[in-house]
């Protein structure tokens, strides 16, 4: 009785350990990596990271017409690098503080690489170096629209300039001690105005931050940051100046 109970023990166990390798999928080994630039400029496009930057969504057709949706967001210069693809064949359509795009159809097999060249909705630059008065720093800003599409050409929600300790600086990561939030009269630009093809061109002092910068030498990173009244998923995107780095007190 105990070597036919063993017996059926043993089969049990083998049947289990057959199902479970049965279940052991390959790992996804596939990379899909790329960058967005600013069609206009040919820079890197400046964004957020997380849910107010750009987000690839991803569909995977290769099983289901009606796939869960598979999502991961870019780094803030633009740039990605996703190394854990299941090979298949995919729809992948970007969203971000730009022109929308439509759904792109590809296999990723392998090594896939793409650049998408996209129209910001705002473009955001520094204008010359900042400058030491006795009120503080001085930063001068330019926007302009980044595109001749009427439907994101809106007025002005908001601007900020962002400040943090680290280089991760954004409306993702910031001081609200230093940071510096501007309203659309205060960048120059009327209520509901529409900007002309020039934009608007302004100056920001960081005297009218919560706090002044301590007076021991300390590295800090800035970033300015505009959005309009066009929103995606229901969210107003922020466009961005490059990162800016500086050590106050300023020598």
């Amino acid at each position: 009785m105990k070597t036919i109970l063993y017996i059926i023990l043993s089969l049990l166990i083998s049947s289990g350990i057959t199902s479970c390798e049965d279940d052991n999928y390959p790992e996804p080994q596939e990379t899909f990596r790329g960058k967005f630039i600013d069609k206009g400029t040919g820079k890197p496009f400046q964004t957020a990271i997380g849910n107010t930057g750009i987000r690839i969504r991803m569909m995977e057709y290769s099983w289901s017409d009606t796939p869960q949706p598979y999502d991961f967001n870019c780094k803030m210069d633009g740039t990605f690098n996703n190394t854990k693809i299941f090979k298949g064949e995919y729809g992948i359509t970007p969203s971000g503080a730009f022109v929308p795009l439509s759904e792109e159809k590809m296999t990723i097999s392998g090594v896939v690489e793409k650049t998408y060249e996209v129209e910001p909705i705002l473009r955001v630059e520094w204008v010359g170096d900042p400058v030491v008065d006795p009120d503080g720093i001085v930063f001068k800003i330019k926007v302009t629209y980044g595109t001749d599409n009427a439907n994101y050409r809106k007025s002005l929600e908001e601007g900020c300039l962002f400040v943090s300790e680290t280089d991760y600086v954004g409306d993702f990561s910031y001081s609200p001690n230093y940071s510096v939030r501007c309203t659309p009269a205060q960048m120059g630009a009327g209520a509901d105005e529409i900007l002309g093809a020039d934009g608007i061109t302004f100056t920001v002092k960081t005297n009218r931050a919560s706090k002044p910068f301590p007076d021991y030498s300390r590295k800090y990173f800035f970033r300015f940051g505009v959005r309009s009244q066009v929103t995606f998923d229901a969210t107003n995107r922020y466009n961005y100046t490059e990162i800016m780095e500086m050590t106050i007190p300023l020598k």
